[in-house]
């Protein structure tokens, strides 16, 4: 699994284009669950695309990422943010 962080959670124009850019792939992007725990907020989005689902988590102090298939995430966030330089990856801890 991979996650991207694209930018902030509360930059609505880059959530806009993640929506376009879905769009524009031929997939759906819906709401899946939100949790709010102190003062941190996540919400986690279901995009659905022709060849794949993977996720976008908006989250307080961590901002809007994308997760899921190496290959589908790294897509879709060059479409989102055409200028590397602007992305930063994590990768998720392990499971055990």
């Amino acid at each position: 699994m991979t996650e991207i962080v694209l930018g902030d959670e509360y930059d609505d124009a880059l959530f806009e284009r993640l929506v376009a850019e879905v769009s524009a792939l031929g997939g759906s992007i819906t709401d899946k669950e939100w949790t709010l725990g102190g003062s941190q907020e996540k919400t986690v989005f279901e995009i659905s695309l022709p060849d794949g689902n993977i996720e976008a988590v908006t989250e307080t102090y961590v901002g809007l990422s994308l997760r899921g298939t190496p290959s589908l995430v790294e897509r879709l966030a060059r479409r989102v943010m055409p200028n590397p330089l602007l992305q930063r990856t994590a990768a998720p801890p392990a499971e055990r």
